[in-house]
C-alpha cells in the first residue's frame, strides 16, 4: 500500500455525471479531505453508456452548482472538449505527474477488464477504489483489481452513498428526485425537462389500476434491480423497465384482459391465481403496449415463479422483486446476505425459500427451477 500522507497527491474523479448526484458530491467532499488536489473530469461520451440525457454544457453547469464551495477542487473540461470517445488511459497520459490517483466506485470493478489499455493506467496512476453500498469488494473483485492494475490500487477508507444515474431516472419518474439529488440540481433537471425516460409508466399504472402500495413496491424493486444489474454487467435500462412494469397485470383478471383483446394460450388456465399476474403482465406488454424486447417481456413473465435456465436479466428481475427493501418476511435478511455473496447464491436461496414456504402447492416452474440450480451448483 502507498502512503497517503505523501504530499502533493492529485486524484482524478471521472464519470458522465449525468446527472450529478448526492453520491457524487459526497465522494468529491471526501476526496478533497484526503488529497491536495481533486480534478473532477466529466467525460464527453462514456464508452459504456448508450445515451446521454444532458449536454456537456448542462452537466458542467450542474457540477459547478454542486461543487462550488468545495476546497482544492476543480472541474476539468479536458474530456468534454476532446474529439471522439474518451478513454481513461488517454486522460492519464495528458495529466501524468507524480502521486497521481484515479478514483472509481466499487460498482465499476466488474467492467474494469473491459477498459482500454489498463496496462498504461497501472503505470500512470494508482486506482483509488471507493466501496459503494450493494457493490461489495469480495475476493473475486480484489483479485481482478490486482490483475488489471498490476497491484497498483488502494481501497478508500470510507464508503460512498447509493445513487447512480439509472436510479435518478427512476426516482424522477416517480416524482422523488430528492432521494439522490440536491435541490438546485433537481430544479435544474425539472426546468430543462431532463431524465424523463420512465415517466410514461405512470400512465400505464393508472390504466391498469395499480394500487399505490404496488407502485411503491415496483419503484423499490427497480432501484434494487439496477444495482444488481450493475454487479452482473446487465443492461440497467432493461432491468429498470422490466421491474417498473413487472406487476402491471396484478389487478387484471384473465377475463378483463381478454375483454381488452389479449389472447392467451392454454397454460394460463392451469396457473394458480398468485402467479397469473406475471403471465397477464407479459401479454399486456406484448399485445397491448407493443413491446418487442423479448428480454424484458420474458423477465416479466417469469418474475414470480422463476424457471430453469434463466437469463441474467430474468435472474435479476426475479431476485429484485423478492428481496427489495420494502419486503419484510422471515428470512429475507438471509436472502439479502446470500445475494451479497453472488447473484446465483441469492437466486438459489430465494428458490429454496419459495419451495419451503409453498410446500405442496409449489408451482411446477419454481420446483423445476430449484432443482435445476441445485444440480448446477453440484456440477
Amino acid at each position: 500500500m502507498l502512503n497517503l500522507n505523501t504530499t502533493n497527491k492529485t486524484v482524478i474523479f471521472g464519470g458522465s455525471f449525468d446527472p450529478v448526484t448526492t453520491a457524487h458530491i459526497d465522494i468529491v467532499e471526501r476526496l478533497s479531505e484526503r488529497f491536495d488536489k481533486v480534478i473532477v473530469m466529466p467525460c464527453k461520451v462514456s464508452p459504456f453508456k448508450t445515451h446521454t440525457g444532458a449536454t456537456a454544457e448542462q452537466r458542467l453547469e450542474m457540477l459547478s452548482v454542486s461543487l462550488r464551495d468545495l476546497p482544492n477542487t476543480e472541474i476539468s473540461t479536458f474530456e468534454t472538449d476532446s474529439e471522439g470517445t474518451n478513454y481513461t488511459y488517454l486522460t492519464l497520459e495528458a495529466f501524468a505527474r507524480e502521486n497521481l490517483y484515479f478514483a472509481i466506485g466499487s460498482e465499476m470493478v466488474a467492467e474494469l477488464d473491459k477498459w482500454k489499455r489498463t496496462d498504461i493506467i497501472g503505470e500512470l496512476a494508482t486506482l483509488y477504489v471507493i466501496p459503494r453500498p450493494s457493490y461489495p469488494l469480495d475476493f473475486e473483485s480484489t483479485d481482478k483489481l490486482r490483475r488489471v492494475t498490476g497491484g497498483r490500487y488502494e481501497i478508500a477508507d470510507f464508503v460512498g452513498k447509493d445513487g447512480s444515474s439509472s436510479e435518478v431516472r427512476i426516482s424522477v419518474a416517480m416524482n422523488r428526485p430528492e432521494m439522490f439529488l440536491i435541490g438546485d440540481v433537481a430544479d435544474f433537471i425539472s426546468k430543462n425537462g431532463l431524465y424523463g425516460e420512465y415517466k410514461y409508466v405512470n400512465g400505464i399504472y393508472s390504466t391498469f389500476g395499480m394500487k399505490q402500495s404496488r407502485i411503491d413496491h415496483s419503484f423499490s424493486a427497480a432501484l434494487c434491480g439496477v444495482r444488481l444489474a450493475k454487479r452482473a454487467c446487465v443492461d440497467t435500462a432493461k432491468a429498470a423497465t422490466a421491474l417498473l412494469l413487472h406487476d402491471i397485470g396484478k389487478y387484471v383478471t384473465k377475463e378483463q384482459a381478454e375483454d381488452m383483446g389479449i389472447k392467451f394460450d392454454g397454460r394460463i388456465d392451469g396457473m394458480p391465481l398468485s402467479v397469473r399476474h406475471a403471465e397477464i403482465g407479459a401479454e399486456i406488454l406484448i399485445q397491448l403496449l407493443g413491446m418487442t424486447d423479448r428480454d424484458i417481456t420474458e423477465a416479466v413473465r417469469w418474475h414470480t415463479t422463476g424457471k430453469p435456465g434463466m437469463t441474467p436479466l430474468e435472474k435479476i428481475v426475479y431476485l429484485a422483486d423478492y428481496i427489495e427493501p420494502l419486503r419484510d418476511f422471515d428470512g429475507v435478511e438471509r436472502l439479502r446476505a446470500e445475494t451479497e455473496k453472488s447473484i446465483d447464491d441469492g437466486l438459489r436461496a430465494a428458490l429454496e425459500n419459495s419451495v419451503g414456504y409453498i410446500k405442496d402447492g409449489i408451482y411446477k416452474a419454481t420446483a423445476d427451477a430449484y432443482e435445476y440450480y441445485c444440480e448446477k451448483e453440484k456440477k
